[in-house]
């Protein structure tokens, strides 16, 4: 077993960055091909005019770097759980966690994630759904830093935070999305196609943040992708805190109006009825 080196963390970064590198090539190539039809649509009439296409393409370029960062921190993860906590041993007795020791840590990933999950959309709503991104990145960020303890009560303290740091990301970036398409007063169509570009390139950096963990993980051991999603994370929030505008639920808050208000809270709780 060798150790994972700052060397090694670089060299992986590099290739995960190449990877979104790529996925950005991709989606910018395939929004290249359809700009004809585009232009033929507004020349006719049906479609909107270029001051409105400047604003998609400039909204499209401020969510989806910030919102792909995330991603791949959070596909860097997600595998290396289960493996991380039964590596650990009981400081007392040096016996390893048992799946039971395993399962409560679990528990308690789940057991907040859902009950912040019912109040995450709307205190994101309140108090904005940018702040609510760059909270989503610290909290899993120390979730992340939190693997490297050996105490059970700080497993069970990152565990906690990584929950609700998995609420605020089903929340928070999707309901900024949503507010600020509808403060540009953009064609309600074009929002479908800035998801759909979302989700595409989501599909990649999956597979590209999977073959980055793994290679960490095989050299540095299951703690190894927990420590490399952090750049990622603090890039992502870097992004969002300096291309993203705050907006807010309600009168005043300086998000969009109307039938956006509550956009988090309808994300986070989709069964709900906001009326």
């Amino acid at each position: 077993q060798g150790v994972y080196m700052a060397a090694d963390l670089a060299a992986d970064l590099d290739k995960l960055l190449a990877a979104l590198g790529g996925a950005w090539l991709v989606l910018t190539l395939l929004r290249r091909a359809t700009a004809s039809r585009e232009a033929a649509a507004v020349a006719d009439g049906s479609a909107a005019p270029s001051d409105t296409a400047e604003a998609l393409r400039r909204l499209q370029w401020q969510y989806l770097p910030a919102w792909l960062l995330f991603k791949a921190a959070d596909w860097m993860q997600g595998p290396y759980f289960h493996e991380v906590y039964a590596s650990k041993r009981h400081v007392a007795t040096g016996e390893p966690f048992s799946d039971t020791d395993v399962s409560r840590l679990f528990l308690a990933g789940f057991v907040a994630a859902t009950l912040v999950g019912t109040a995450a959309g709307s205190l994101v709503d309140s108090r904005g759904r940018r702040a609510g991104c760059v909270l989503y990145a610290a909290a899993a960020g120390a979730a992340a830093a939190s693997v490297v303890c050996e105490r059970p009560e700080l497993l069970l303290a990152g565990r906690v935070v990584g929950g609700i740091g998995t609420s605020l990301l089903a929340a928070a970036p999707e309901a900024w999305l949503c507010a600020e398409h509808a403060r540009l007063s953009l064609p309600a169509a074009s929002l479908g196609g800035i998801f759909g570009w979302a989700y595409f390139g989501d599909s990649l950096v999956a597979i590209a943040s999977g073959q980055v963990a793994s290679r960490a993980a095989s050299a540095g051991g299951p703690q190894a992708p927990f420590l490399a999603s952090l750049p990622l994370l603090a890039a992502g929030a870097a992004i969002a805190s300096a291309t993203w505008r705050e907006n807010r639920g309600g009168k005043g808050g300086g998000g969009a109006a109307g039938d956006e208000d509550g956009a988090a809270a309808r994300i986070a709780a989709p069964g709900r009825d906001d009326a």
